[in-house]
């Protein structure tokens, strides 16, 4: 049985989800969100018009987007809890699961394939190398895309819903991250406010809310609940009291607003733990370097491998020699064959960031390109995201 076989036997049996356009997704929400939003250029797919039904018709739209609350995290509150009361179905993220990419296709409505974000380290061929997308730097060295000649549009060749929208927009991101290139992309150049606690964010919404004089759609980020896993596990305590509080956040805009804005709460992705046995490094070597024309890149459970002619059997070999199943191997021929950046080809434009070889993990199991100098050295985390297992794929739909 070949990797692919072995990929899709997984599928079968539900150990992993794959990308899917015909189950309600997150590319769906982004859809139905523009739309509800005045988007007036919104393709709308079955999957997203049923949740604009949902969503239904609201003067004002507040979107809260939690980063790193999976399912498993709300279906985890008592009944009573507000978020599990307003909890309306299930949502599929896309891959990989990790808060680069689908930031990304939340902020423009489209998959994987064809925006070009392939993970929290995306190759660009303008500097022939990995970038780290969120700081916007390149990956070795830590230099500024910007110092390296780099625009927005180059890294993002898709524009933003929320600059196309007719409401009045305001999005809202903690106060370190507020004006950061990729806050400002992220909300189409639109006005932002950097909260400094999740009490202050709120207190904002709800008097953004009530003086309105025309409609509005407000944008909430918050990723504290992301963080408190990567670093504790899911199973942590912290973990559940980063719940709770946002669950209490979100209760105290409903009742602030009282009936006159529509909320609609989702996260990118969920987090799964991953045992000290289950980390894994590849370092700069003679070997790796030999067969790759480009350092690695990717995230936590999938890397890209940018091939020389010739070496891919040899490659393969020596990968699974080290790794065995913990990791399947596809082409990225494959890969786009089984739809798992999303449904069509990839787009041209952003075909070279995908490369030639992807390293998926196969559970629980999460491998990282280690580089002797840059951004992103080793750190030891006890959960992780990016890859398809159900807790990281599924996230909550809630609608209040």
């Amino acid at each position: 049985m070949n990797d692919v076989e072995k990929l899709l036997e997984k599928f079968a049996r539900g150990d992993l989800l794959r990308p899917d356009p015909e189950v309600p997704n997150l590319v769906d929400l982004a859809r139905a969100l523009a739309f509800r939003g005045g988007d007036e250029a919104a393709d709308l797919t079955p999957g997203a018009r049923g949740l604009v039904d949902q969503i239904g018709d609201a003067e004002h739209l507040i979107f809260v987007l939690a980063d790193g609350m999976g399912l498993n995290l709300v279906e985890e509150l008592p009944a009573s809890s507000f978020l599990a009361a307003h909890r309306v179905g299930e949502l599929r993220s896309v891959f990989p699961s990790t808060t680069a990419t689908v930031l990304t296709t939340l902020a423009t409505g489209a998959w994987p394939n064809q925006h070009g974000v392939t993970g929290q380290w995306t190759h660009l061929s303008e500097i022939g190398g990995a970038a780290a997308i969120l700081p916007f730097a390149a990956r070795s060295g830590g230099r500024s895309l910007a110092s390296l000649g780099l625009t927005v549009e180059q890294v993002f060749p898709l524009a933003p819903v929320l600059g196309r929208m007719k409401r009045d927009v305001l999005a809202l991101f903690p106060s370190r991250i507020v004006n950061s290139v990729t806050s400002t992309y992220f909300s189409g150049g639109r006005p932002r406010f950097g909260y400094e606690s999740l009490p202050e964010a709120a207190e904002a919404i709800v008097e953004r809310v009530r003086t309105a004089a025309s409609p509005t759609y407000t944008y909430f980020y918050s990723p504290r609940i992301d963080t408190e896993t990567h670093w504790l596990g899911v199973r942590h305590d912290d973990v559940r009291s980063a719940v709770n509080e946002l669950n209490r956040i979100v209760e105290r805009v409903a009742e602030g607003v009282a009936g006159k804005a529509r909320i609609v709460l989702a996260a990118d992705h969920g987090l799964l733990d991953a045992s000290v046995t289950a980390r894994h490094w590849i370092k700069p070597s003679e070997h790796l370097f030999s067969a790759v024309r480009a350092s690695p890149s990717g995230d936590d459970r999938v890397l890209y491998f940018h091939l020389r002619e010739g070496v891919a059997e040899r490659f393969r070999g020596w990968l699974k020699a080290q790794y065995d199943d913990r990791f399947l191997l596809v082409s990225i021929d494959e890969a786009e064959e089984l739809q798992l950046f999303g449904p069509g080809p990839i787009a041209p434009r952003v075909r070279e960031r995908f490369g030639d070889l992807l390293m998926i993990s196969a559970g629980p199991d999460v491998i990282e390109y280690v580089p002797t100098a840059g951004i992103g050295r080793r750190v030891d985390l006890n959960a992780y995201h990016s890859g398809l297992s159900p807790a990281e794929m599924r996230v909550p739909l809630v609608v209040v």
